[in-house]
């Protein structure tokens, strides 16, 4: 992505909307249990794989057959239509939030600034690990031992790289909030 790309997304009327966004989608999901996915809050207290941090492999076609139909149906709407979207959503709260801080907490630094494109490493992999999830609805009761063990990958790279994001939002933020408070330097 081109530094020009970045600053220009890097402002506060796109920052504050994302950040809206992903704050309500995740409220919406974990709190709320998405009321119009009907059998979603069964799967929920089951645990959805993706929302694991860790998990074995075989142990993925276990929670698709304690969901029963409705409840695969449940996730198979959610993966096609909360988390199609999802992702992309914090992703580009990660990118701008951070790239908004790092820019303004350390403008001497153009470098620092792309720490915050490895924040979409989170996106890439969630829509990874949902395609072999995907994948495993569509040939369920079939158990495909190669691709449990490709989605817990994806989902722990997936989980690294969200850990790292939302460390490098708040060490942007408290860099920035820093500054800010530090007196400017006499000339």
């Amino acid at each position: 992505m081109p530094r020009a790309l970045l600053v220009r997304i890097s402002r506060l009327p796109v920052v504050v909307p994302f950040t809206i966004a992903a704050g309500y989608l995740l409220w919406l999901i974990q709190v709320h249990a998405l009321p119009g996915i009907p059998g979603f809050s069964t799967i929920l207290r089951i645990g959805l794989p993706d929302m694991m941090l860790t998990y074995a492999p075989s142990s993925i076609h276990q929670k698709l057959a304690l969901f029963g139909p409705d409840g695969r149906l449940a996730y198979r709407i959610f993966l096609t239509h909360v988390d199609s979207i999802f992702p992309a959503v914090y992703g580009v709260f990660f990118l701008t939030s951070t790239a908004f801080a790092l820019a303004r907490a350390f403008p001497d630094r153009p470098a620092l600034h792309n720490l915050s494109l490895l924040t979409l490493g989170t996106t890439l992999f969630d829509y990874a690990e949902n395609f072999c999830f995907l994948r495993m609805l569509s040939r369920y009761p079939q158990e495909l031992f190669t691709l449990e063990r490709i989605a817990n990958l994806f989902t722990l790279i997936k989980w690294a790289f969200a850990f790292f994001s939302a460390a490098l939002v708040i060490f942007a933020v408290l860099a920035l909030l820093f500054r800010l408070r530090r007196p400017p330097l006499a000339s």
